[in-house]
């Protein structure tokens, strides 16, 4: 699982410098935008990755010829003036993308929706569907964009006041009174990881406005290439990496960090560090010293996002997949409520073919794991095999027959993902998008030790690709600012 055939290279141990100007733990899509906007600058930057293969969640793996997207299903902000786009065009990266439309649908138990690729036929087909609250959908896009932006560009504003100590599903709330259309509002939950009445309206807001202003895009062969191409970029500047190569401590020097220890013993200093890794782990178990005893306790009461049980399947023959949307599909409940249970259901070879055999098919599915599953769990083996049946015969009702089609069927579980990304307990989305958990409340991008920073989905913005890339992105802005004024 997670491992991909893809070569990549990693830097010998016999080539490393002595000194580093930075070093890069993680090597998740933060981490790798990060370390190549620092390489690109000529410093000395080398990132140390625990896996075989970088990208974190966005990785991929292959099984008897089909190649597998571990995690991440597809990306926001690709459009070329959007955060991911203009990323990828200051670095010199070209890469194809996919632009999905529809760019989701949700099927509910008594009827289903298509969300278009366009925010603007999305509000008239929800004004054409609702009359009624033809004004207020108007009202609530229009407050939806101008909170984004306002989160996006980090500046204060009277609609942050408004909605940044609420949930979501109080924002809906104080919109509409139709049941029907909050449920399809908030019928895309999933991608955030916490339901409507617990997550933060913000976090909300800044994955959903950036997938419905632009889009959803799949990258050209799969999501790893999608973090190879961003690997090979870091490369192409200089920049070193050692895989498979797990950080174990933080050294400081009085206050300011001053290098790390790998797994095995070996020593690489650098006077500057940046973690895109577990939050905790930075914390509380690779840093070395004494640390800010209010940090400690933010620290400890923060909760993590909740985890994922997946599955892949490969299929051969002639199934008929043509009856099963890409989207979520949501469980019937007994109230009006917005917290549904869900799984989501993508068909990648729909859009790219090549990532199987010829003429055979990819099934991928996403269910969310609680935390407090991951606690009740005392035989893995047996929660796979029980998760396994489960969806298959939910499938059934879409692709009769499948079971005799399947030739691959691969399962991850919250400790599969654990396993290859060492985020405790498989937290998928770093800490979990609470209100108290986001914006001016989730950890900020420097750290309280000198020189220590943080990027990827623990810190600021939150979750979700575009949202990393937005992170690594800033982190590097920020050390190079700070190295400007130390000349």
């Amino acid at each position: 699982m997670f491992h991909s055939n893809t070569p990549v290279r990693s830097t010998q141990k016999d080539q490393l410098y002595p000194f580093y100007d930075a070093i890069v733990i993680g090597a998740g899509i933060a981490g790798l935008i990060c370390g190549t906007f620092l390489a690109k600058t000529g410093k000395k930057v080398l990132i140390v990755e625990q896996h075989s293969i970088p990208g974190g969640y966005c990785t991929s793996f292959k099984r008897k010829g089909f190649n597998f997207d571990a995690a991440v299903h597809h990306i926001g902000g690709c459009g070329r003036w959007s955060v991911v786009g203009r990323c990828l065009r200051i670095l010199g990266i070209e890469m194809d993308f996919s632009c999905l439309d529809p760019m989701d649908n949700l099927i509910f138990p008594d009827f289903s929706i298509e969300i278009p690729a366009d925010l603007e036929r999305y509000i008239l087909g929800l004004q054409d569907r609702y009359p009624p609250e033809k004004d207020r959908i108007k009202s609530f896009f229009q407050d939806y964009t101008k909170l984004y932006r306002a989160t996006f560009h980090n500046e204060k504003s009277q609609i942050l006041e408004t909605y940044k100590n609420i949930t979501y599903g109080d924002m809906l709330n104080r919109y509409f009174e139709n049941d029907e259309l909050k449920t399809i509002l908030s019928g895309q939950w999933g991608y955030i990881g916490l339901p409507p009445s617990q997550a933060s309206a913000i976090a909300m807001c800044q994955m959903m406005v950036n997938y419905l202003k632009d889009g959803a895009y799949f990258p050209s062969g799969g999501t790893q290439g999608f973090a190879n191409a961003i690997f090979k970029k870091f490369i192409d500047f200089g920049g070193h990496v050692m895989l498979s190569s797990e950080a174990i401590k933080i050294h400081l020097n009085g206050t300011a960090v001053n290098g790390i220890t790998l797994r095995g013993g070996k020593e690489i200093s650098s006077g500057l560090l940046v973690s895109n890794i577990d939050a905790r782990k930075t914390f509380l178990e690779l840093l070395e010293g004494e640390m800010d005893p209010s940090f400690l306790k933010k620290i400890h009461g923060m909760r993590r996002s909740c985890s994922f049980f997946l599955l892949y399947l490969g299929l051969g023959g002639d199934a008929d997949v043509s009856n099963l949307k890409r989207g979520f599909y949501h469980q019937a409940t007994n109230s009006n409520s917005l917290d549904r249970e869900w799984m989501y259901i993508s068909v990648p070879t729909r859009i790219c073919p090549d990532l199987a055999p010829l003429n055979k098919k990819i099934i991928s599915v996403v269910v969310s794991i609680n935390e407090e599953t991951y606690e009740d769990v005392t035989n893995w083996d047996s929660f796979k095999e029980h998760m396994t049946r489960v969806i298959l015969n939910r499938l059934e009702e879409y692709v009769p027959n499948i079971q005799k089609y399947i030739e691959v069927k691969e399962a991850a579980t919250p400790k599969t993902l654990e396993r290859y990304t060492s985020n405790t307990k498989g937290a998928a989305y770093g800490w979990a998008v609470t209100v108290d958990q986001m914006w001016d409340n989730r950890l900020p991008h420097e750290s309280p030790i000198k020189n220590l920073y943080l990027a990827g989905h623990w810190t600021r913005p939150g979750p979700g690709i575009a949202a990393v890339v937005s992170s690594g992105w800033s982190v590097a802005n920020l050390i190079i600012e700070n190295w400007r004024q130390t000349i």
